[in-house]
């Protein structure tokens, strides 16, 4: 009989109680190192061609040069042969968490000797990655798809937006999407790249960024009245068009900039603001949790898309209610002087 308290075993619900790290090091029989390419756990191979990376929202995912890439879920899929249901199953009986949730009964897999690398050094590292790109011209596509945002061409120069026609992870050379970008970011003397490719729904994002690269960062005045911290370049941009607000974000919503970062940032604006997702039609609303997160380690006010405009980030507002209501929007939460 099924107890229908019980919920049926799925990809968010794992992730509560387990980490996709955790996932990938289960089934990988060697230790994972962040931005080295491997030997595919797919197959038998002499030449490496397997390798994580992060991925939308932070989301750790994988590439394989053969078979393509995915979550951690399209991982064990392909490696067990598996549909997504049985997928999810397998984590979870390997995960001794079987009696949790409805689960398929597949067979168990006996753990590695492997010691786990933890995720948030992964994340650190993860910014070691070697990252090249091939710039092209811009085209009248391009300029299209952003203006749908709020961003002009200008906006995409000044933040230093270039599109790209091919780039380079450790080496080995992809040729990028028609819808392709590269986001430059300067620290410390060294050049880093964030790609973009918006409609790629496994490698929308390949970072070389680390967590202490603030984007739009270089772009800031020496002083300003407000400061919006975002959670993308894309909607910093559209912040800094559509409202002449000056914004920055960092590489991923459940990061925290060091406090003598932010009370640098405290000391040159007069009021700072955090503007995350509304994740309205999920299960949990990470964006929301994320900066109750940052509310309680710093004194902000907080700029938030209510739910009947069923959308989750400014760039998308601006994209369905045009700009004038996009800055009315930002406007009527600003504080008062």
């Amino acid at each position: 009989m099924i107890n229908l308290n019980k919920k049926m075993v799925n990809k968010e619900l794992l992730l509560k109680y387990i980490t996709d790290l955790e996932i990938y090091q289960k089934y990988i029989n060697e230790e994972i190192v962040p931005g080295k390419m491997i030997l595919s756990p797919f197959r038998n191979e002499n030449n490496a061609s397997f390798g994580l990376f992060i991925g939308d929202g932070g989301e750790i995912c994988f590439k394989d040069f053969k078979l393509g890439g995915g979550d951690c879920i399209t991982f064990v899929k392909t490696l067990f042969n598996l549909t997504y249901f049985e997928a999810c199953s397998k984590i979870a009986i390997d995960f001794g968490m079987e009696d949790d949730f409805i689960v398929k009964k597949v067979g168990k897999t006996e753990t590695n000797n492997i010691t786990p690398i933890n995720r948030n050094e992964f994340l650190h590292k993860a910014g070691t990655l070697s990252l090249q790109k091939t710039k092209r011209d811009w085209k009248s596509y391009d300029l299209l798809y952003w203006q749908e945002y709020g961003i002009s061409l200008d906006t995409l120069k000044f933040f230093n937006v270039e599109p790209i026609s091919h780039f380079f992870v450790n080496d080995k050379i992809i040729t990028a999407d028609k819808y392709a970008y590269c986001f430059k970011e300067f620290k410390d003397n060294k050049e880093t790249y964030k790609i973009y490719q918006p409609f790629n729904k496994t490698y929308k994002w390949i970072n070389s960024h680390n967590n202490s690269v603030w984007q739009g960062w270089s772009q800031l005045p020496q002083t300003g009245e407000n400061l919006i911290i975002t959670k993308s370049l894309k909607d910093v941009m559209a912040l800094y068009e559509v409202t002449g607000i000056c914004a920055v974000s960092l590489q991923c919503e459940n990061v925290l900039p060091k406090e003598q970062i932010f009370e640098e940032l405290s000391n040159r604006f007069l009021d700072i603001y955090i503007f995350y997702d509304n994740d309205f039609d999920k299960e949990e609303n990470w964006g929301q949790l994320f900066a109750q997160k940052f509310k309680e380690s710093f004194k902000v006010f907080e700029i938030l898309i209510d739910d009947s405009y069923e959308c989750k980030d400014f760039s998308d507002f601006v994209k369905k209610y045009g700009n004038i209501k996009a800055k009315e929007l930002i406007n009527k939460q600003l504080i008062p002087f």
